[in-house]
């Protein structure tokens, strides 16, 4: 039985305001003005084209998750200095134990994914609806090897920490304590498939967003969230190395 009710967050919590405000800003910077920009500039987009894969990697993949990192570590030590900072952050009731939890609902929601993920793309095709590739799944395939570790590091190491303290925490713990834990997962869940940028696994992403929310929830931790993350990520980065080595032609 999942323990998620057992949680408590209130509206005077200023790490978690400030957070959010930070949070979203940085958002909507990264997610929604900076390609916006790109997107009005033929020149700089050509630019950036015309890079090495490797630089380019650094340039856009990096930036966003550890200024944001950066932004929520700054803002929770600061803030309520009272406090414990790991308690802030909800790191916090680790056990050995929550790793094989973590890689059973991993295993659960790979699996989930690759259904949804399949059979949202038959409704699509069904309505002729035509989607491009995910932006990091074609980044991945065409860039050189440094450039795929490169991409490996930003993707399975770097983001599952900086996202789940953003969305698992944060915009969660600000959202709930004004509409409730129902409406504040779906809110968050959104929002984190929705920055990902792939309307093909859309709804798969936003599974995966409830399911690590429920993590976080049931044990209390950010811990089990960031580990079931980190296994996800790292699973999706394997699958892919797999169809660098053995040249699958999967976009064609």
């Amino acid at each position: 039985m999942l323990d998620i009710y057992n949680n408590k967050f209130t509206k005077d919590e200023k790490y978690l305001n400030r957070g959010f405000v930070a949070g979203i800003s940085l958002l909507f910077m990264f997610y929604m003005f900076i390609p916006a920009l790109l997107s009005g500039s033929h020149q700089l987009l050509a630019g950036l084209n015309e890079m090495p894969k490797p630089l380019m990697i650094l340039i856009v993949c990096f930036p966003p998750p550890l200024l944001t990192l950066a932004a929520m570590l700054i803002i929770f030590k600061v803030t309520d200095p009272r406090k414990s900072f790991f308690e802030k952050l909800g790191l916090n009731k680790w056990h050995l134990g929550n790793f094989w939890i973590c890689v059973a609902v991993c295993v659960f929601m790979l699996g989930i994914s690759a259904v949804t993920t399949i059979s949202f793309k038959r409704i699509l095709d069904f309505f002729e609806i035509s989607c491009r590739p995910p932006a990091f799944l074609t980044l991945a395939l065409s860039c050189n090897t440094t450039g795929f570790i490169l991409l490996a590091i930003a993707a399975a190491i770097i983001a599952p920490i900086s996202e789940e303290i953003l969305f698992r925490r944060v915009i969660y713990g600000f959202v709930a304590a004004r509409i409730g834990i129902a409406g504040s997962v779906v809110f968050t869940s959104l929002l984190f498939a929705m920055i990902h940028d792939s309307f093909a696994q859309f709804p798969a992403l936003f599974l995966l967003g409830v399911a690590f929310q429920l993590i976080y929830l049931h044990f209390h931790s950010l811990y089990p969230s960031i580990v079931l993350h980190f296994l996800n990520n790292g699973a999706a980065v394997c699958a892919i190395l797999l169809v660098r080595v053995f040249h699958i032609p999967l976009l064609q």
